[in-house]
């Protein structure tokens, strides 16, 4: 897929604030099977930006505005090609062990209910790609993929317990899973290019990735049921979704901010969201 990418975030603060903070990690890096021809991030009102890396590799942008501030846009923009790999992520610098992506964490543990429900559904697959398909289209099948967000996806077994949650918090539970059977997994932020897959739902978008001896990263996607294909702009990973999210802030105020997202690609295959918060 060669498309024309727009994202745009619109932030509102009924209460101005004295001052903003954020992070942003709104930039693909390019692999083998993912190209960036052009990419830029801006923000208004007016303010620099810094880009630099993040310590798993993510590009981010750093930024602070002084208040008083009542509305922010955040803008991310370019032009990429990607190509269906059947998940397989290649091309890519890796900067930690493989021990690094077993790590336990609050919002990556399993818990006593997903740690039995996915030793169940792998009983009878002893092949470790078959196993990570299995345990994707089990999770698929059992947790309902609700569209809206929450202002920070739940501990995985609070997802798994709902049996429904966002993009994210599958995404969370999948890694849950997967580090609980000895499998090294990550959370992966992006951008779901496709068109009718996910409905009403967020511009932003979140699957797994997990490694898989001989072949090595392999992407996974629990809230469509398939691993990513040429639909799938992967941005960030991390542990979990507060290491690759798309935004982090910080206000200095008290009051809460109204959210307004959209993404628009122009391709072969088109599509737009509207997401309000």
């Amino acid at each position: 897929m060669r498309a024309s990418v727009q994202f745009q975030l619109q932030v509102y603060f009924p209460e101005p604030v004295r001052g903003l903070n954020q992070i942003f990690r709104l930039t693909p890096r390019g692999f083998d099977s993912q190209e960036v021809r052009e990419w830029r991030v801006d923000v208004l009102p007016d303010a620099t930006l810094r880009r630099g890396e993040d310590a798993f590799g993510n590009v981010v942008h750093s930024c602070s505005h002084d208040g008083p501030l009542d509305s922010l846009t955040v803008m991310a923009e370019g032009l990429i090609e990607t190509h269906d790999a059947a998940g397989v992520v290649r091309g890519l610098v890796e900067k930690f062990p493989l021990d690094v992506f077993l790590r336990d964490a609050p919002a990556t543990h399993a818990g006593g209910e997903l740690a039995a429900f996915a030793r169940d559904a792998l009983a009878k697959e002893a092949d470790p790609l078959g196993r990570m398909h299995i345990l994707m289209g089990a999770l698929h099948k059992t947790l309902t993929f609700a569209a809206e967000e929450t202002e920070a996806p739940r501990p995985a077994p609070e997802v798994f317990s709902a049996r429904a949650g966002s993009a994210r918090e599958l995404a969370q539970v999948f890694v849950a899973a997967a580090r609980d059977l000895n499998v090294p997994a990550r959370f992966v932020s992006g951008f779901y290019l496709g068109v009718g897959d996910v409905g009403e739902a967020s511009p932003h978008h979140a699957w797994a990735e997990a490694f898989v001896d001989p072949i090595g990263w392999i992407g996974f996607d629990p809230a469509l049921g398939f691993c990513p294909r040429d639909a799938h702009l992967r941005l960030a990973t991390g542990l979990d979704y507060f290491g690759a999210a798309p935004r982090r802030a910080v206000c200095l105020t008290t009051g809460r901010e109204d959210r307004r997202a959209a993404l628009n690609v122009d391709a072969g295959r088109q599509a737009s969201w509207q997401f309000q918060q």
